[in-house]
Order: structure tokens, then sequence, then C-alpha cells
């Protein structure tokens, strides 16, 4: 079921967002998924597990973005011990029924990359089915909070990205995950050796708290196949850093939607960490309701575009133009 928007939403997107958001949108990070494709040992309490078909996405967007055009990168939801062939399969599909679905923009077909996958597969997709980008995830190593990005994206699996000059939506580890030294270290590496891969770095490189960017932004700019996403990041100071410090034609919009970027409330930041904030209580000092995630990201995008002064063509390449870039 998807969410509900409410007249709260509505006076949020009308009053601060609706003059912000330009005619296009091309959100470069969304999650579908069917519960088809679970098994029994599947995890049952994951939030991500909300069936969303292309169709549902955008309907969902053009509630968000009332009147906008939209384009997306549907990605795979990353959940462990599901039917990873069958999703596969079937997020590819969904891409390919755009037209029918009557969105405007390019849709790309994505597929979830496991370890222990063979890398024909990949190569497979790439050809039989017109996959552009794959997703990893930092679930699927053996430890998620510490793997380095060959323990849920092995070599191999590059080697096959590179043949076909394909994406890569890269989900980072490590508790500092931008700022980490091995990371840092990886990516130069990687990105030399493997010049046919872009890699996109989801949710502003992991920088949900601003205080990793902070230490890595400059050399993340020195990459030349590094992009990132904006995904769900509700830190105004991470989106200042990107617009200051990175190539601004590299950095693509995206929302998380549907079940992370439009939960009801906001990723929090202290100290080293981040976490989020989904408000029940009643305060009696303020309007205590919650907006969706994507419009707290819209805001923090909205008040950072303004301290780095983006012109309105900029704003627009970041909506849209770059993702379009990207794929031509």
């Amino acid at each position: 079921m998807l969410p509900k928007f409410t007249e709260f939403d509505k006076k949020i997107w009308e009053k601060e967002l609706e003059d912000f958001v330009p005619e296009s949108v091309f959100d470069a990070h969304s999650h579908i998924w069917s519960e088809a494709f679970r098994k029994n040992n599947t995890q049952n309490t994951s939030a991500l597990r909300l069936e969303v078909a292309l169709e549902d996405l955008h309907r969902w967007s053009l509630t968000l973005f009332p009147g906008r055009n939209m384009g997306y990168i549907p990605l795979p939801t990353p959940l462990k011990d599901i039917d990873y062939s069958g999703h596969n399969d079937w997020t590819a599909a969904e891409a390919h029924s755009a037209k029918s679905a009557g969105i405007p923009l390019p849709v790309i077909p994505t597929m979830l990359v496991v370890p222990g996958m063979d890398k024909e597969e990949i190569s497979l997709r790439a050809e039989r089915d017109g996959v552009k980008v794959l997703k990893p995830y930092r679930v699927y190593a053996d430890d998620p909070k510490n793997g380095v990005i060959t323990d849920f994206f092995p070599e191999s699996f590059m080697e096959a990205a590179d043949e076909h000059h394909l994406a890569v939506t890269l989900h980072l580890s490590k508790e500092t995950g931008p700022a980490d030294e091995q990371n840092l270290k990886d990516l130069e590496r990687f990105t030399r050796k493997y010049p046919g891969i872009r890699w996109i770095l989801a949710h502003c490189a992991r920088a949900f708290n601003s205080v990793h960017l902070e230490d890595s932004v400059h050399r993340l700019a020195k990459m030349e196949n590094v992009f990132v996403d904006t995904s769900a990041v509700n830190d105004t100071y991470s989106h200042y850093l990107l617009f200051k410090y990175f190539d601004r034609e590299k950095i693509l919009f995206g929302t998380d939607n549907v079940s992370a970027g439009s939960a009801r409330g906001k990723y929090i930041t202290f100290g080293y960490g981040w976490e989020g904030y989904f408000g029940k209580e009643s305060l009696e000092h303020c309007d205590s309701r919650c907006t969706f995630i994507v419009y707290e990201q819209l805001r923090c995008q909205k008040q950072a575009a303004e301290m780095v002064g983006l012109t309105k063509g900029e704003i627009e390449d970041l909506f849209y133009r770059n993702s379009l870039k990207f794929f031509s």
C-alpha cells in the first residue's frame, strides 16, 4: 500500500518546494519490489518489503511531484535470501514496460548483484536485457558494517561491468563511509583499473552525516568516473559540500522512494552518526507531525542551492539533465 498524501504534505510542497523543483525530474535512486520473490527465510521485518511495481512508483512520484515529467533508475530491492534471478528478471521487465506505463523520460534497466553469482550472468543481462546499472549492497558482505567494497562487489563483477560500460550504484560500508581511508584508496584504484565503470555513490557518497564528507569530498572530486546521487540525505551541509567542491554535472537527483524516501520522518545526525527519526509523540510547543524524508531532503537541497547560488539552469541539471546526459 502506498503512503498517504495529506493536506499537511500539500502545504509543504506548495509553500516551500513547488517553485524549486523544475518541470522534469529524473529519479536516479528508487526501488521496486514484489513479494513474489520472497522465500520462507526472507527477513520478515524489513521495511523495504513494500510491494511497489514501476507503475506504483510512477503514480506515487506524480503525487509527490505533481505535473512533472518523470524518469527513473528503478533499482532492485537488496534483501537477503530472496529469489535473486526472478527479482532481476522482473526488474528488467518492469523497466521495459515504461512506455506502456506512460512514463515520458527514460527508465533504465538494472540488476541486483550478489557474491556467488557468475560474472557471466552480468554479461548476459547486459546483452539480453539491456541492463545499464548494477546494484551491489553491503548487506551481502560477511560483515556488512565493516566490509570493504570487494566483500560485496567482487573484482570479477567489476571486470564484467568494465567490459560492458555499466554504472554501479554503490552504498559504501564502514563506520565513516566516504571518509574511510580503505574505501578512498579502493575507489582510487578501481577507477583507474576499470575505466569503463561509472560509479554512482549513493546517498551523497553515504554522507548522511556531513562530517564524513568534509574529510573526503576533495579526493572524491578528483576521481573522474565517480558520481553521486542525493537520495535520502537530510543534512544541508552535505549537499552544500557537493555543490561547492564536486563537479555539479556529476550530481544526480534521487529519492530512495518508496519505502525509505517516503517514510514519515527525518534522518538526524549526532556526533559521527545518524539515525532515522520517525515522530510519534505529541509536542505542546510545535506542530510535531512529520512529512516525508524526501521532502526533508528537498528542503536541504534548496537551502544548499541558495547558499552557493545555483542558477535555474544548474538546478535543472541536478534534477534531470545530468542523468539524461549520463545515459545518453
